[in-house]
């Protein structure tokens, strides 16, 4: 979420080469008021684009300054939130901290009860793809002594092994969720669903990023391993949830009619559809997030989490399905109102309460001193 300021700074790179200019370059100098103007900004992308709740994978968190300024971001712009602090992971990071950090974070969510419960915490761990197995040990331990969820980036193009380290050190579990999980072995993909853990996906970024041939949504389905959709960095793609769903649905369907194409074949059926894909960006984000017992779905006991669309425009016209049209036709400028928790947040096409405005004059200050400090 922090990298909300930094939206469309990146682009045509891989992953390395991106945390060199974007992690490190812009994002290492960023003070306590830079997190917050990018959190709060991030958040109202989201919320525009009709995103309700969000997983802030928090990994420009150097200072206790900056942890402060990242929950008063999510509180004040209204959004849902898992929280996971990862720290400073970049060259300019102290993991020497990282405990006394987190439970500084732990301290400081606690002393904010006005948010009713929308904001929940968690650790982004650095895992074996930048991390010793001394230092895993010690992080996932933390994590599990504090009762906190682990998220962790796994399976990308050229790290591989991951699953497979942790499993030899004994520490999956059902509190540990893969982001990426492009390149899981089939033996990896077992370990995950046979120890309960979880996958986000992010469509866009993990095709265009060259992180995996295609996103992990058809895997995870077929192994039984639960999985949502994300839209990980908007320094690089869209803080579009309709964009992500149609990429996945066409890349899943790439991968699986590949085999009657190469023999010259049409495909004799198409797996997976429109439902499908609506269901991981729903519920499927929910379950991922431990929020399945609150929002993902209308139902008696869930909280008031809802957006609704303009379907009146030409573009969502449609002949009989209104759900279909908004799956194969719908974007950000459809989304007319959103509600989280019961408030609402957006209503009309316009978002509430000088969110906006507040939100707009932080991040144009906030970006001055970056290009400042850029040049």
């Amino acid at each position: 979420m922090w990298l909300g300021s930094l939206a469309a700074s990146s682009s045509d790179i891989t992953l390395f080469p991106y945390a060199q200019q974007v992690n490190e370059g812009l994002g290492d100098p960023f003070t306590a008021e830079d997190v917050y103007a990018g959190v709060l900004w991030g958040a109202v992308q989201a919320i525009n684009a009709g995103v309700t709740t969000v997983a802030d994978w928090a990994h420009n968190l150097g200072s206790d300054a900056d942890i402060d300024a990242n929950l008063r971001a999510l509180h004040d712009s209204g959004i849902r939130a898992r929280l996971y602090f990862g720290g400073k992971a970049s060259a300019g990071g102290d993991y020497s901290r990282y405990e006394a950090q987190t439970r500084h974070l732990q301290a400081a969510h606690a002393a904010r009860r006005q948010d009713d419960g929308r904001i929940a915490l968690g650790l982004a761990l650095r895992g074996p793809s930048m991390a010793t197995p001394a230092e895993n040990e010690y992080e996932f331990a933390l994590a599990r002594e504090l009762g906190l969820p682990i998220s962790l980036h796994a399976g990308m193009a050229g790290l591989p092994g991951t699953v497979d380290q942790l499993g030899r050190q004994d520490l999956l579990g059902p509190d540990v969720n893969y982001v990426h999980a492009n390149e899981f072995t089939e033996q990896e993909w077992k370990q995950v669903a046979e120890s309960g853990g979880t996958v986000s996906a992010t469509p866009t970024v993990d095709m265009t990023m060259g992180l995996g041939t295609h996103p992990a949504v058809g895997a995870a389905l077929e192994h039984g391993v639960p999985v949502g959709l994300g839209a990980d960095t908007v320094a690089y793609g869209p803080s579009d949830l309709f964009a992500e769903m149609r990429l996945a649905l066409a890349a899943e369907r790439s991968r699986t009619n590949a085999q009657p194409i190469n023999r010259g074949e049409m495909p004799a059926e198409l797996r997976h559809g429109h439902l499908d894909m609506l269901d991981l960006a729903t519920r499927g984000g929910a379950r991922v997030l431990g929020f399945a017992d609150q929002v993902g779905e209308i139902a008696v006991g869930r909280q008031a989490d809802l957006i609704t669309l303009d379907l009146s425009t030409p573009h969502l016209d449609s002949f009989n399905n209104p759900v279909l049209a908004a799956f194969l036709s719908a974007g950000p400028r459809d989304v007319d109102t959103v509600i989280v928790g019961g408030r609402i947040l957006k209503r009309r096409g316009t978002l509430t309460n000088d969110l906006l405005q507040r939100a707009r004059r932080e991040v144009r200050s906030s970006r001055a001193r970056i290009r400042g400090r850029s040049l």
